[in-house]
């Protein structure tokens, strides 16, 4: 058998002498991807799609051009090499290679190359169970042997992740359950329902002989000198547990010699959160077809069901009003000892409060859903020409149920929620692509798509016993909604290049797309988008490329809006514990399209083939964006809000290679931008969309997106705080804008090495500027539970920076807490449950380190089987730096991104440690 060399052709433009430019191919067809190499030396490259290259070289180097598949060529760059020349050389081809190539047609996917680039094709072909030889069109080859064939291989993958809370409130743990009363700080015991921690050190107190349901050990008294049974304290961050997340997927596919396969795959996923006896459970199952109906046609399907449930899902604020009520519970009241009373009612610390564990046994916030999903899709490709036809359906049944339960403290009529949603989507599309050699294409897509929703709720209040509810009580309030959507799409989009515009191989490439939709639910019924953009590549020498786009888009709101971030709205902080999750939005009928229309400034930059520096800068106006207007008791998904944002985003790429066996890369990205509300279409003043009545996230008019609105101090002219003649600050009745929750900029760094086997990855995220509400603190800080109130309680002869009410500057003395006076007057309880959200507004800055990992993956080949497996060690949240010690700006209020920047007795964050095993076989 002959040898198959690598045919190459050169083509030299001389910029400089040690630049270097070529051409590799095989047969008359470009090969993309060859690897050129100056011997003995890192400095590479790589031929682009039409098989050319640039190198810097000089006389006297030696290239080594390599290609998997084909046996590596080299030659000597000489003199000559720099002079135009149109030679090429000796093509040397094998006959009975090409003979084995014309009885092969290529109907086999690549699942196997054809060797390492040091690899001949002519060595492969002398194994005798080769059935099957490929070249994709690109060149490519692979091979596949008989015993590839109609045997079943399996994946299997094991992860186990353990999350342990973090950054969690710190909590004084020296003062007792109680007030200030004649003078002195006096314990209160739970059968006062005194709420505060305000009472005297738990040193002076100690347990009867007297046993009660309230403390087994002995009810609390003043230490006396028969008395010194010491009392038991419990740290409140010793409630959360560790999260647990065990995922197990399996996966198996048989394959003809035609190519067809039909693969399985399980999935299942249990976990739990930091909650006690929350659990969530995950199960999906896919069978997926493939078939090769001829030598241009495909044909795929899949059908998918998953099931999902969840015993605690937060539907109702239930998480957060846990969290609270294991807060605000006094060091030395054990809420796990017992949750119920004799008599039946809630045993906690204070009737007003809640005891954790009482929430949790008596929850309400279930979530289910099933979920059905099949996909049809036909895929021809002769030539120039591809057409793909698609056909998708999916059902989904979503079951909630939420409320609130007997006994709950501050809750004086019980109450259930029943949800039951069903959601139907059908769509056909059909693309078509045609290309234009190398230089154009154009692509058509036309879909139609059916969208139903159907919506049941009822709301169950009235219950005279547990045993009531809610099935043997009429519902007060019923909600049976159905929506339903029509739409067509069709969109032409096409591309064309010119190339070597300025005879240096550069290339422009000119795009355009416009989508023309119809739908029987927007008011027009029609909605136009499109794109135009330019793209000039290659610039001097191929380091440079720069691009301009513009982009007009119309969309309509979906039928489905998440209701947790709005529902609060109704709500000021100090009522938190009746807080209900009852309205839905709906997306109205003739609904008005949500315009958005960017322009885009694109920058990419190649240093000395190594470097790769990309920059982006954006102007972006959105008009109708759809927020919930509420109107006396009812609420509205309307188009309201008008806005601009401009951004600049930028990202550096490098990968260093100090051996073929070591290497290291890492990505470095910038984001920075800044909005402005720009209008109302009413005449709505603010647009609170997320948080409470009296603390809240808006939309105005001349100020960015998502600004935070509070109370805050009352100021004079020059800003300075106004004291009372108590020498307190005063309260500014008017809520004021607080704080922007958006970051300055935002600033990544993902880190990957690589030693033979091994990867670490490692990545870090740095967030600089804005604000957050931590009210967390403000009602720790309220009930004296705080660490801050432990410590500065005692504080006396303060003086607060500021002028009285008559124009002077404040001199008056105080004590933060003073026993002398009511409770309700100290430093912190004086302004009510939420304080004073402007002393809440906390810097939301921070470093991360994100998350590592560290993986090892080995191959085996055992009698032409292949055996692979890849474990994985990883770490998520590793350390947090950051100027707010308990609040989080990513960790957002009730789990819904719109409340993102509010921090209210949240889930804490969770450092996780993990496993990963993959195998397969």
């Amino acid at each position: 058998m002959k040898e198959l060399l690598l045919l190459l052709f050169v083509s030299t433009v001389g910029f400089s002498q040690s630049v270097y430019k070529g051409n590799v191919s095989e047969g008359g067809l470009a090969l993309p991807g060859a690897s050129i190499c100056i011997r003995n030396t890192k400095t590479c490259t790589t031929s682009d799609f039409d098989g050319n290259y640039q190198i810097e070289a000089k006389v006297g180097d030696i290239l080594q051009i390599s290609y998997i598949g084909m046996k590596t060529k080299s030659f000597k760059i000489t003199h000559a090499s720099f002079k135009k020349k149109s030679n090429s050389g000796d093509q040397i081809l094998s006959s009975d290679y090409i003979e084995k190539v014309r009885k092969t047609t290529d109907t086999v996917k690549i699942a196997q190359s054809s060797g390492s680039h040091e690899l001949n094709l002519s060595e492969v072909f002398e194994d005798q169970n080769i059935l099957k030889i490929d070249r994709n069109k690109y060149g490519i080859y692979s091979v596949k042997k008989r015993n590839q064939y109609h045997k079943i291989s399996f994946e299997l993958n094991q992860e186990y992740i353990s999350s342990t809370p973090i950054r969690l409130s710190k909590y004084q743990n020296t003062y007792a359950q109680g007030r200030s009363l004649n003078g002195e700080a006096v314990y209160q015991s739970p059968a006062t329902k005194e709420i505060f921690s305000w009472g005297p050190n738990v040193n002076s107190l100690a347990y009867s002989t007297t046993p009660s349901e309230y403390y087994p050990q002995g009810d609390i008294v003043n230490k006396s000198s028969g008395n010194s049974n010491t009392l038991q304290l419990h740290n409140a961050n010793d409630f959360f547990q560790n999260g647990v997340d065990n995922k197990f997927s399996l996966a198996t596919q048989i394959e003809s010699p035609k190519g067809n396969f039909l693969k399985i795959n399980f999935f299942y996923k249990t976990g739990t959160i930091s909650i006690p006896t929350s659990r969530n459970n995950e199960s999906t199952t896919t069978l997926k077809y493939f078939r090769r109906v001829s030598n241009f046609s495909t044909i795929e399907t899949l059908l998918s069901y998953n099931d999902f449930e969840n015993n605690l899902s937060n539907s109702n604020f239930g998480v957060n009003k846990i969290i609270f009520g294991n807060a605000v519970t006094p060091i030395h009241f054990d809420n796990k000892t017992a949750s119920t009373l004799s008599s039946g009612l809630q045993r906690s610390y204070s009737a007003f409060e809640n005891n954790p564990y009482y929430l949790i046994q008596n929850n309400l916030d279930k979530n289910k859903s099933k979920t059905v999903s099949f996909v049809f899709n036909h895929k021809y490709s002769k030539g120039a020409y591809e057409n793909t036809l698609n056909a998708n359906f999916q059902s989904s049944e979503i079951t909630n149920s939420s409320g609130q339960n007997f006994n709950f403290a501050r809750i004086t009529a019980p109450n259930v929620n029943k949800r039951f949603e069903k959601f139907k989507n059908f769509s056909v599309s059909d693309f078509l692509r045609r290309d234009f050699n190398s230089d154009a294409f154009v692509e058509s897509k036309m879909e139609f798509r059916f969208l139903e929703r159907g919506l049941e709720r009822n709301y169950f209040s009235g219950f005279v016993t547990p045993i009531d509810a809610p099935a043997n009580n009429l519902p007060q309030n019923k909600l049976d909604s159905r929506q339903k959507r029509v739409e067509v799409f069709y969109n032409l989009n096409g591309s064309y290049s010119f190339k070597d515009i300025l005879g240096n191989y550069e290339e422009l490439v000119l795009k355009a797309s416009s989508n023309l939709n119809y739908s029987s639910t927007v008011k027009n019924r029609l909605m136009l988008n499109s794109l135009v953009s330019a793209e000039i590549k290659n610039l001097f020498n191929k380091k440079m490329a720069f691009s301009i786009s513009y982009t007009s888009n119309e969309t309509e709101p979906s039928l489905q809006n998440n209701n947790l971030s709005f529902n609060s709205l109704r709500y000021q902080v100090a009522q938190f514990k009746q807080l209900q999750n009852n309205l839905e939005l709906m997306t109205p009928k003739n609904a008005i399209a949500t315009e958005e229309t960017t322009a885009s400034f694109g920058l990419l930059y190649n240093i000395n083939y190594r470097w790769s520096f990309k920059v982006n800068y954006y102007n972006k106006n959105v008009h109708n964006l759809y927020v919930p207007v509420f109107n006396s008791n009812t609420v509205n998904w309307s188009p309201e809000v008008n806005y601009k944002q401009k951004g600049i985003e930028a990202e550096l790429d490098k990968i260093i290679y100090f051996s073929r066996q070591l290497s290291y890369g890492f990505n470095l990205n910038f984001t920075h931008f800044r909005n402005e509300v720009t209008s109302f279409n009413s005449n709505q003043t603010r647009l609170p969309f997320a948080g409470f009545a009296d603390v809240n996230k808006n939309y105005i008019v001349g100020q960015p997106l998502g600004v935070i609105v509070g109370n805050g101090y009352l100021r004079d002219a020059n800003h300075t705080v106004i004291v009372d003649e108590n020498g307190f600050p005063i309260e500014d009745a008017q809520p004021k804008v607080l704080g922007n929750a958006n970051p300055d900029f935002v600033v990544g760094l993902s880190n990957t090495i690589r030693y033979k086997d091994l990867t670490l990855n490692f990545s870090f995220d740095w967030s600089q500027g804005g604000k957050i509400w931590n009210g967390t603190q403000q009602t720790l800080n309220y009930y004296g539970k705080s660490e801050w109130t432990g410590n500065q309680r005692n504080v006396t002869n303060y003086v607060f920076d500021g002028v009285t009410q008559s124009g002077l500057k404040n001199t008056q003395p105080v004590s933060f807490y003073d026993v002398n006076l009511p409770v309700e007057q100290n430093r912190w309880s004086r302004y009510g449950v939420e304080g004073v959200a402007e002393e809440a507004i906390e810097d939301a800055t921070y470093v991360r380190l994100s998350s590592v990992n560290l993986s090892y993956t080995k191959g085996f080949d055992y009698f032409d089987n292949k055996f692979s497996f890849s474990i994985s060690f990883f770490m998520n949240n590793v350390f947090i730096i950051s100027k707010s010690k308990s609040a989080f700006s990513n960790n957002a209020m009730f789990n819904s991104i719109e409340t993102g920047g509010l921090d209210y007795f949240n889930a804490p964050m969770m450092r996780s440690f993990g496993s990963s095993l993959t195998i397969k076989f």
